[in-house]
């Protein structure tokens, strides 16, 4: 897979779209492939940050970005090949888009690509997952393949551990090459290693709240908003060392493109850390 950090310098103050990551998606759209099997997209296009700050609108305050101040923005690519790569060189490290958002000037600073095969955290016993941007986890995805279309899909407003894992593994064995699925290829895989994360990893400590996100307008001009949740879990792993080491990297691909629904307009943007201050025992 490949990963671009891209900059934006506003060359006028301008107003943005409610999610700023539309402004990547519409600077890129000619250069990007998207895949979608199902609900699910190989591509995942981050929020332009402000320095640690998501820019996204929760209803009454607009996006605005500032006249020659710096965002930073990723895009991301779950593909053996390596198109972004060689898209974004052809591109040059510089060059100007104008439009809707005003007039910006864009630079792609650093392009990686990582090999699925070395995706994997030193992910400690004790591990803090951070929310920042809204995430959206649906109920379905612990429900039992044989009642998948009997059961109307929910959003959680907690980060529960089952649903964060069955999301990433279906991301992972839709994308990866045969010789890199996780486990056996099962409809039933998702949800058994669900329940698994259910039953081995532990909240100790959390800091969790709902919030509401603009993603636009329908088309008779109404507000489109989706209410998910934002802020932190730390767990605490009892799984085994085949299972957690499962987890590594699953958490390695989530800070990669995210987790949950609309990771692909930056919705589920995380990060795995080592929590830093005394953490509750049990």
């Amino acid at each position: 897979m490949s990963v671009a950090r891209v900059v934006v310098v506003p060359l006028g103050t301008c107003l943005g779209p409610p999610v700023s990551s539309k402004i990547l998606k519409y600077c890129f759209s000619n250069y990007l492939r998207r895949k979608v099997v199902g609900s699910l997209t190989n591509l995942s296009i981050s929020m332009l940050f402000n320095d640690s700050k998501p820019l996204y609108s929760s209803g009454d305050n607009p996006v605005v970005l500032e006249a020659g101040r710096r965002y930073v923005g990723r895009i991301s690519a779950i593909d053996e090949d390596t198109w972004l790569l060689d898209t974004f060189s052809s591109l040059g490290p510089d060059f100007r888009c104008s439009g809707s958002y005003g007039d910006l000037a864009i630079s792609v600073e650093e392009v990686e690509v990582v090999p699925m095969s070395s995706l994997k955290l030193d992910l400690p016993e004790v591990f803090k997952i951070v929310f920042r941007t809204p995430t959206i986890l649906s109920s379905k995805l612990m429900c039992p393949p044989t009642l998948a279309d009997k059961v109307k899909p929910m959003h959680k407003l907690i980060p529960q551990a089952s649903l964060i894992f069955s999301h990433l593994l279906r991301t992972w064995n839709t994308f990866a090459p045969p010789e890199l699925k996780i486990g056996k290829q099962s409809e039933w895989a998702p949800y058994l290693l669900g329940r698994q994360a259910d039953i081995t990893l532990v909240e100790i400590d959390y800091n969790i709240k709902p919030e509401t996100v603009v993603i636009g307008r329908d088309s008779q001009g109404k507000l489109r908003e989706v209410r998910g949740f934002r802020g932190w879990v730390i767990y605490r792993s009892t799984a085994p060392r085949k299972l957690h080491e499962i987890y590594s990297k699953l958490l390695a691909l989530a800070q990669l493109v995210g987790v949950g629904r609309s990771r692909g307009i930056g919705l589920g943007h995380v990060t795995i850390e080592t929590p830093t201050h005394n953490t509750p025992t049990q």
